[in-house]
């Protein structure tokens, strides 16, 4: 995993922040976004825990999501992306969403406790075979807020408990230390709204890694046509798109392409900048497989930055989840948004 890249994500929306601070007039008791990023250490337990079980410093999470007063008494809904570091023969990272609720435990520190589903993709050799062994389980995680004075509104150290349960494999433990930001609520600017009726297109070009050894980066690029659903009703928060992928050729194992479609949850975070996570079917055609045609997931988590009404930047993570242990493959990417 490139971890400067996942932090590039974060540090834009803290970029988008500063920008928009003077627009966001929303009173501070009424909560928006949160967003966080953390790094840290741990390890591994049980199950497949052969060799060296630490995380060797390279365990990282990011989190976007927002409070849902109205959920369940009160709490936040979170997704993740959890990097477990690299113990020996196990590179485990994968995806969550989990409900976290949030209270004050005395004075102005506060704490968080969340759980939810995690699906995990473990690059690993079982048997003498590389595979990319995916699994799914429970994320638990803690965490203690620590008010940063001299840094804008709702801005705190977060020190972070995660621990992972996996019925038929390792578990891991790991803790994490890093900056996290509760915004206050946002709607888009007006000058940038992203109008329902519109339809955007998009460019965007990067990087691709395929998770197994003796493979080659490659450049990867993608075209979109994106449209925002209503900005009002049950599906303000929603996108869809659909995508034409073309993963670059790794020398190796994969020299692949086809279209995805998408359903993505969109969050503001400020009036000018959003963070949104998309999921949806992915189907490829692989040189390197005799030009097999194949049916694949793709799972990303993208920032927005809005120019203007008719143009948005935006740097994302995509992974390509094979679910035939085979050939999974991470693209990061960087493009724009036109609106037609």
């Amino acid at each position: 995993m490139n971890v400067r890249t996942t932090l590039s994500i974060f540090l834009l929306g803290a970029a988008g922040t500063a920008c928009a601070q003077a627009t966001d007039g929303a009173p501070p008791d009424q909560p928006g976004a949160y967003l966080s990023a953390v790094f840290g250490n741990g390890r591994m337990h049980g199950g497949n825990d052969e060799g060296t079980q630490w995380m060797r410093k390279r365990t990282f999470e990011v989190r976007a999501g927002r409070e849902e007063p109205d959920l369940f008494g009160g709490g936040r809904i979170d997704f993740v992306h959890y990097n477990e570091g690299h113990p020996e023969n196990n590179h485990r990272d994968g995806f969550a969403v989990q409900w976290l609720k949030v209270g004050n435990l005395g004075g102005r520190l506060e704490g968080e406790l969340g759980l939810g589903p995690y699906v995990s993709m473990n690059t690993t050799t079982i048997d003498g075979r590389q595979r990319d062994d995916a699994n799914w389980g429970l994320l638990l995680s803690g965490a203690l807020r620590i008010p940063l004075d001299f840094m804008p509104d709702g801005t705190h150290l977060r020190v972070g408990l995660n621990h992972v349960r996996m019925p038929t494999v390792h578990n891991s433990t790991a803790l994490m230390i890093g900056l996290g930001r509760q915004f206050g609520a946002a709607a888009p600017n007006p000058s940038t709204e992203p109008a329902s009726e519109r339809l955007w297109f998009g460019l965007s070009y990067g990087n691709s890694i395929t998770n197994m050894s003796g493979t080659d980066g490659a450049y990867a690029g993608t075209l979109e046509l994106r449209k925002y659903l209503s900005p009002d009703g049950p599906f303000k928060h929603w996108a869809a798109s659909l995508k034409y992928i073309d993963e670059g050729d790794d020398g190796a194992r994969v020299d692949r392409r086809g279209f995805a479609g998408q359903a993505w949850y969109v969050q503001q975070v400020t009036p000018r900048f959003a963070m949104s996570a998309g999921i949806g079917p992915y189907v490829t055609r692989n040189r390197r497989d005799d030009d097999r045609t194949r049916n694949n997931m793709l799972i990303s988590f993208q920032a927005e930055h809005a120019l203007s009404r008719h143009t948005r930047l935006f740097v994302n993570f995509n992974r390509v989840k094979t679910f035939r242990q085979t050939d999974d493959r991470d693209l990061w990417q960087a493009g724009v948004l036109k609106r037609f």
